[in-house]
């Protein structure tokens, strides 16, 4: 038996669909059947809605009342009746188009068909609570066929499932939730969750029936439930989590916060619940936070950005990631969002910024300060800077000259950047005198003369820019709050900075305007230092080159920096010559060991010198030109590192030198009597030679008067030979007569010179005396010597002189001495080493060491070599004479050829001994 029912949709969640126009949904509310409310229909009744579902059969597209009723011949209000009848019955369908009603046919199926269309468990029960319909689902379920379902009733059907659903039927209609224990499922839970639902069903032969409609909730409550579970663990996990947590609806009702937004905010959790999240954002921030918000539906359903909020401790800032959460209909259910307090961050950050924005502006303004090439550069660059930090200020900038005591006034900049010095004073720099008296007077200078920026009362600005200046100034600009600092290097002010802003206004970045002023301050002290080491380069320069000295610049890594015009005169070298410290010592140290001691007394000084400290040594150094000179280095390190070394030739100096003291030595250890006096006859000097002739000691003849010397004959020769010398005359080899101490009148020659200062101006007398008893003696002992040489010369003995050192060379010899030898002339016998005429190795040797034991040798007989080779004996007598330190300075000896007495003694024993042999052995 087919059953037939129309299913009216009144659900939005359908679990299934059939084909043609018949939507048959899960949940429904009603079934109906073919009857009227009231009465049952008669016969034509049943006719004329016949007609009117034909006539729409026929019509696909739908027609309204007025069409039915014109068309059926019938009054509108009874085609309305009939239509609403066949639309309760769902044999029609209805649609509003526009202000008119259009209705359609419908078409019925099996309702066994439609059931099995649902996963929902659906029994249809009769007036007598018969099962008529049991769909596929609830066959499963229950493990039961058709045939042990249909046709009974609930509590004729076995199992728990059937047990309960009749159990609910006594407890009335509407829907229930079930829970039952269905172990013979293949569940490991065994436990299943329905909701049923009880609905009143009328059929089409007017029969009354109900609808069971049991869902199987199971996975949705276990979902619940986990969801539950999962809701209270996201809760315990972000409950104390750093970041600030909310839940929203798509409305901005709260859900939930977390306790950090709670105490960010200063409410109690049950304060939050229900509240508007957008309430916390006021303004442009609402806004903001609305667009936010809005963003997270698009494709991105995740994103954060920055709110600027007001907490229960100030306003922050704080970065909100909102994330939208949809459900399986890819609709927005609720919103979560993450908060995290990155004021700090943000404060970091804009430092960094600002401190990014300041050092590239230090780092730019650093660059034009290093590119300046004159002052008013330097000041353009400053004033540029600071109006770039204060904008709205008026800066006036001076330069203050220590020496002159002058203020020049160089820039006066508005905050639009004209230039108002020239406006105002038509000049392009205004000097006036200011006296240094006034800020060391005044104590309100002293907190702007170590380079801070402090605020200073107008009247304290008139000194620094002038009075006449400031008036000036303040009737362009008006009365304004100043800040100034002074510009100060090494003690002494160089300038000044005034930087006058609006009244009222406070100086920002008070440390970054500093900085600008010490960066120009320094560039300022690097142009005055750059103008005075060129004026001090110039002059040294012109000092170098001035110099009377060599003098060279050897930077620390040994390289010669610089060589002056002396330098190069005095060694011959140039720079291409000794570019480095190695080549100085080749060209200039020739001799290695030489070159090494120069560089380790170099090296040594070097290491332990201090700047400033000269470190003098005295070299021999070989020129370019291959003469040497004795040169006394003065090296001394300069503060940069480098070596300042000053070359001094004392080559003629030290000769000067040599020459004073082989000349005092001279003086000292000379035989003669060096005096020098006054030209008025006072003795100053007395030498040892004097001491021996005259017999006073230096200490008894200085400081009197020379005439101790002249015998009292003579005294009128003392103003002779004064008047002499006074007049320039030069007196030589005077032979007269002096006294010595112990009265003895003695023979001497004088030799009178006068001694000139620089101006050639006669200063003293110089006087050499010499003992002419001595020089008698040597010209009687050369006289006799002479007529000894001659006299000796004729006799049959060899006469000689002789060195007295090993080799031995003649000094004198007669000419039978050079017969003995058997040489043609004395000049042969002279270049002859007298160690070769001796037969014996040690002969000349033992001579030697004999005269030296005892200074006199007699009748030594040696053998001798002739020139020709041949051997002869003679007998040597010879007497030493020694020198002051002992060694034998000269040998005078006397050498006699006995060889023929030698031979004739030979002779003569041989004939003894033959004689003693007869006496012996007579015949």
């Amino acid at each position: 038996m087919n059953h037939y029912c129309t299913a009216l949709l009144t659900d939005d969640s359908l679990s299934g669909k059939c084909q043609g126009t018949l939507r048959v949904a899960i949940k429904v509310q009603t079934f109906l059947i073919d009857t009227p409310d009231c009465n049952p229909m008669n016969n034509h009744a049943d006719q004329r809605i016949d007609e009117i579902r034909n006539l729409l059969k026929g019509n696909p597209r739908g027609m309204s009342i007025s069409e039915i009723a014109e068309r059926l011949g019938l009054k509108r209000n009874i085609v309305s009746g009939d239509l609403n009848y066949l639309e309760r019955l769902g044999h029609v369908e209805m649609q509003s188009i526009g202000t008119s009603k259009v209705y359609f046919s419908t078409t019925n199926i099996p309702l066994s068909g439609i059931l099995n269309y649902s996963s929902d468990m659906i029994l249809i029960l009769d007036e007598n609570k018969k099962i008529i319909e049991a769909n596929a689902p609830v066959l499963r379920i229950t493990g039961r066929n058709r045939e042990e379902t249909i046709g009974r009733s609930l509590e004729e059907c076995s199992g728990p499932f059937f047990a309960a659903l009749h159990a609910m039927g006594e407890n009335g209609d509407g829907e229930q939730d079930l829970t039952l224990w269905l172990p013979q499922l293949d569940d490991p839970r065994g436990m299943r969750h329905f909701r049923v639902k009880q609905i009143p069903a009328v059929f089409e032969d007017t029969r009354r029936g109900t609808m069971i409609m049991v869902e199987d909730i199971s996975e949705e409550i276990r979902y619940r439930d986990a969801l539950r579970l999962s809701e209270a663990q996201y809760k315990a996990i972000v409950e104390d989590l750093p970041d600030l947590i909310l839940r929203f609806l798509p409305n901005g009702t709260i859900t939930y916060v977390n306790r950090l937004f709670r105490e960010t905010f200063g409410q109690g959790d049950a304060e939050f619940r229900g509240e508007n999240v957008y309430s916390y954002f006021s303004g442009q921030g609402r806004v903001e936070f609305l667009e936010h918000v809005h963003d997270a539906k698009g494709e991105a359903p995740v994103v954060t950005r920055v709110h600027a909020v007001q907490t229960k401790n100030g306003p922050r800032r704080l970065s909100f990631t909102i994330r939208a959460i949809f459900n399986e209909n890819k609709k927005i259910i609720e919103y979560q969002g993450i908060g995290r307090d990155i004021s700090a961050e943000l404060d970091t950050r804009d430092q960094v910024m600002r401190h990014v924005a300041e050092t590239e502006f230090l780092c730019r303004k650093s660059q034009n300060f290093l590119e300046t090439t004159c002052d008013s550069d330097i000041f353009a660059h400053l004033s540029s800077g600071i109006a770039e930090i204060v904008p709205d200020a008026v800066v006036v900038i001076c330069s203050y000259d220590n020496p002159t005591k002058m203020m020049r006034l160089r820039v006066i900049r508005d905050e639009k950047g004209a230039d108002l010095l020239r406006e105002i004073f038509g000049e392009k720099e205004v000097d006036f005198f200011l006296s240094p008296e006034i800020l060391s007077k005044t104590g309100e200078y002293e907190k702007i003369q170590n380079g801070k920026l402090a605020e200073i009362k107008t009247d304290l600005l008139y000194p620094l820019v002038g009075d006449s200046s400031v008036r000036l100034l303040q009737q362009t600009i008006g009365h304004r709050n100043i800040y100034a600092t002074m510009m100060v290097w090494e003690g002494d002010v160089i300038g000044a900075t005034a930087i006058c802003l609006p009244m009222g206004d406070e100086l920002n970045n008070k440390s970054l305007v500093e900085t600008c002023i010490g960066m120009a301050a320094l560039t300022f002290q690097r142009h005055i230092i750059k103008e005075s080491l060129s004026l001090s380069k110039n002059r040294f320069s012109m000092i170098t080159e001035t110099s009377p000295l060599p003098i060279a610049i050897i930077d620390p890594s040994g390289r010669y920096l610089f060589l002056n015009n002396k330098f190069i005169a005095k060694f011959g070298y140039t720079l291409d010559d000794i570019p480095d410290g190695k080549k100085w010592f080749l060209h200039a140290y020739p001799d290695a060991g030489e070159m090494q001691k120069a560089r380790d007394l170099w090296m040594s000084d070097l290491k332990n010198s201090r700047p400033g400290e000269i470190r003098s040594r005295q070299l021999r150094v070989r020129c370019k030109d291959g003469s040497f000179r004795m040169i006394v280095f003065h090296p001394v390190t300069l503060l940069d590192g480098c070596q300042l070394v000053i070359y001094e030739d004392i080559s003629e100096l030290e000769e000067a030198e040599r020459i004073r003291n082989l000349l005092a030595e001279i003086v000292r250890s000379s035989h003669d009597a060096i005096i020098g006096m006054t030209t008025t006859g006072r003795i100053q000097t007395w030498n040892p030679g004097a001491e021996r002739i005259y017999g006073y000691t230096a200490d008894e003849a200085v400081g009197k008067d020379i005439e101790i010397i002249f015998p009292p004959s003579l005294i009128n020769e003392k103003d002779w030979i004064l008047k002499k010398v006074r007049s320039g005359e030069f007196i030589s080899d005077f032979e007269t007569k002096r006294v010595r101490k112990d009265d003895a009148i003695i023979d001497v020659s004088v030799t009178i010179s006068p001694i000139f200062d620089r101006e050639n101006k006669i200063i003293g007398t110089s006087t050499i005396v010499k003992d002419i008893t001595a020089k008698k003696a040597e010209e009687r002992f050369r006289a006799l010597e002479s007529r000894y040489q001659e006299m000796v010369d004729s006799i049959n003995v060899g006469v000689y002189r002789s060195t007295g050192d090993p080799e031995g060379k003649f000094i004198w010899g007669n000419s039978y001495l050079v017969k003995i030898l058997g040489y043609s002339s004395f000049e042969a016998v002279k270049e002859l080493p007298i160690v070769d005429i001796f037969l014996q190795t040690n002969g000349r040797k033992e001579l030697i060491e004999d005269l030296r034991r005892s200074g006199f040798v007699k009748n030594r007989e040696l053998m001798l070599k002739k020139s020709d080779g041949s051997v002869i004996y003679a007998r040597v007598t010879a007497l030493a004479t020694f020198g002051s330190q002992g060694e034998i300075s000269y040998i005078n000896g006397i050498v006699e050829d006995v060889t023929e007495n030698r031979v004739l003694s030979r002779k003569l024993a041989s004939l003894q001994g033959l004689s003693e042999e007869n006496r012996l052995y007579p015949s």
